[in-house]
């Protein structure tokens, strides 16, 4: 299984909601996961005006832990295509591209735009 993670998540996760606690922990349970994430996600999570230092620092460290995939000219062409076939906001955009050219599904509890998307294989973080 391949999981390209929303910011949702990431920040549900660190606020210690149940759902996204439990997509963490269903990962590094392992069985030949790969989980990552888009730089997107990284620039929304770190982004936030209110994040305080530690927040910041606890953050950096999880995101650390996996696979942050860049956004390369590919990721905005793709993105570009799913923006004007679906008029998703330009993020969700970047993280469903993301996922389509990665091969993964996006785990995340904003199911209802990225259900939108033709081929993109979305899990609800309440499925956990």
């Amino acid at each position: 299984m391949r999981w390209l993670l929303d910011t949702n998540v990431w920040i549900d996760a660190h606020a210690g909601a149940p759902d996204a606690c439990r997509v963490f922990a269903k990962a590094r349970a392992g069985q030949g996961a790969w989980l990552g994430f888009s730089a997107i996600t990284k620039l929304e999570a770190l982004g936030y005006s209110g994040l305080t230092d530690d927040d910041d620092l606890a953050l950096r460290e999880l995101l650390g832990s996996f696979e942050e995939i860049s956004i390369g000219p590919d990721v905005i062409d793709e993105a570009i295509r799913v923006r004007r076939q679906h008029r998703l906001k330009t993020p969700d955009a970047i993280i469903a591209a993301t996922a389509l050219l990665q091969h993964a599904e996006v785990v995340t509890r904003n199911t209802v735009d990225f259900k939108k998307v033709a081929g993109l294989s979305v899990i609800d973080t309440g499925s956990f």
